[in-house]
């Protein structure tokens, strides 16, 4: 437990350097792009058979859901399941670091005590990086859950539980489409019109990296939740640690650049330009 301990003061300074720094290069990057691109607005007055208005919660909704429904669940059903499984989880456990960081960090400025996870007190003053981590990535734990919600906490680990669940089955999922070479295969019939047509998939560095590192994330979290074996939440918050460096360089950026795509592509089916 104290080697990953002291691996973790060491790198986490680092780590949240190099992460800022990415994430700062590829927003300014997009940045650069929207102010010196030309702008196409609305649909041309000569278009013929032009797509209707939708309204912002139906343009939302064929954002959300459409490519699912249309097209991954029928061409590829297990990473469909998949998907939607693992996001539901990831979503929810997303908020939860992120209110669990929030509190944490408040507290800190505060000069307020937080629980010492290693030595299992309540109340100190440990401030180390490795100590807040684990306060952190180990927010279903009885310590940690109770000094960052309160009376709250069997809400909260109950919800978090819900979603390591579907975290487990859907990981499972995109695992095995993963490393049987189907991860944007078509594997099955997507309409009448491509009946027949199949395309094989592919085992991309990245995403073998960090299905891996998640894989590897929501078992040490399950380990640390059953107390199975001890000091385990170091092992997950230095995993989860590792994503978040790697966020910026790899498919991972979609978790911050969705929120800004997400809009640009509600925006285009309520002015028309994508049917």
């Amino acid at each position: 437990m104290m080697i990953f301990i002291e691996v973790l003061n060491i790198v986490a300074p680092i780590a949240i350097a190099i992460f800022l720094i990415g994430v700062g290069v590829r927003l300014g990057r997009f940045a650069w792009v929207l102010v010196t691109r030309r702008r196409f607005r609305g649909v041309s007055p000569t278009f013929e058979n032009a797509p209707r208005r939708l309204g912002f919660f139906e343009a939302l909704y064929a954002v959300l859901f459409g490519p699912i429904t249309r097209f991954h669940k029928r061409a590829n059903p297990t990473w469909g399941r998949g998907y939607m499984y693992y996001h539901v989880a990831i979503i929810t456990e997303v908020i939860g670091y992120s209110i669990s960081a929030l509190i944490v960090f408040i507290r800190v400025l505060l000069g307020r005590p937080v629980p010492d996870v290693a030595l299992h007190i309540e109340e100190s003053f440990n401030y180390t990086p490795s100590n807040l981590l684990a306060l952190i990535f180990g927010n279903g734990e009885p310590l940690q859950s109770h000094f960052l919600f309160g009376n709250a906490a069997p809400y909260f680990v109950g919800i978090t539980w819900i979603a390591v669940g579907f975290a487990v089955v859907g990981n499972l999922h995109l695992m095995a489409t993963l490393l049987l070479k189907r991860s944007g295969a078509v594997v099955a019939d997507i309409d009448d019109a491509a009946r027949g047509i199949r395309t094989p998939g592919r085992l991309p560095w990245d995403r073998a990296l960090v299905r891996s590192i998640i894989f590897c994330i929501i078992w040490t979290e399950l380990f640390a939740r059953l107390n199975l074996v001890h000091g385990i939440v170091y092992v997950h918050a230095l995993l989860g640690l590792a994503l978040f460096t790697l966020l910026p360089f790899t498919y991972l950026f979609h978790m911050i650049y969705n929120f800004i795509a997400l809009s640009y592509a509600v925006q285009r089916r309520i002015n028309r330009t994508i049917a």
